[in-house]
């Protein structure tokens, strides 16, 4: 397995794995493509917005991990400005994400880690997350929910602290959360014992 920039062509695998880590979030997101007429699917209009669009959520941003097998995983990060770029999205779902992401302003935020069903349990959300804590030039940031207890372990074992909730507003009846969590990583904290 290694990492690597992600290239344009990658965009239909970012869809689809920023769609997984986010447990059907970015479809409900993606909705809005359909709803105006411009694309006949959610997963559709993401690969087009990933692939020319640019802003915080671009190819451009992302990580590859690929095995011999093609790609396995992604990971998907940016710099909190606190501008409309950062989301610039009205959704109640949304909202309590958008306030947690407003507490780190300046770090570099960690939107998506995922790996592909068949890939997991080799570690290389594991690796996803180093290679971003390696490009991260002052503090990190991440939110996932609190029923994700391995995200949750992953994260704290790379030295992430968990520095506030809010609500997790469901988005389907298949959710289990409850919270938002929102842990952070100062700048060059070495990794937590494993």
């Amino acid at each position: 397995m290694h990492i690597r920039p992600a290239t344009r062509a990658d965009s239909a695998d970012i869809v689809i794995l920023d769609d997984i880590a986010s447990s059907g979030l970015a479809t409900r997101v993606l909705q809005a493509g359909v709803r105006d007429g411009k694309y006949d699917r959610p997963l559709e209009f993401g690969r087009d917005g990933y692939a020319f669009i640019d802003g915080p959520f671009s190819w451009k941003n992302v990580l590859i991990a690929e095995t011999a097998d093609g790609v396995a995983g992604m990971s998907l990060s940016f710099e909190l400005t606190g501008g409309p770029g950062d989301s610039g999205l009205d959704d109640a779902v949304l909202e309590p994400l958008e306030a947690l992401k407003s507490r780190v302003i300046g770090s570099r935020f960690i939107d998506s880690v995922a790996v592909y069903t068949r890939f997991r349990g080799q570690g290389i959300g594991r690796a996803l997350v180093e290679a971003e804590l390696a490009r991260a030039t002052g503090p990190s940031s991440i939110i996932t929910d609190d029923a994700n207890a391995r995200a949750l372990s992953l994260y704290q074992s790379l030295g992430f602290g968990e520095q506030a909730r809010a609500p997790f507003i469901a988005f389907s009846d298949t959710h289990i959360a409850r919270q938002w969590v929102l842990l952070t990583r100062p700048a060059g904290a070495p990794a937590s014992a494993q």
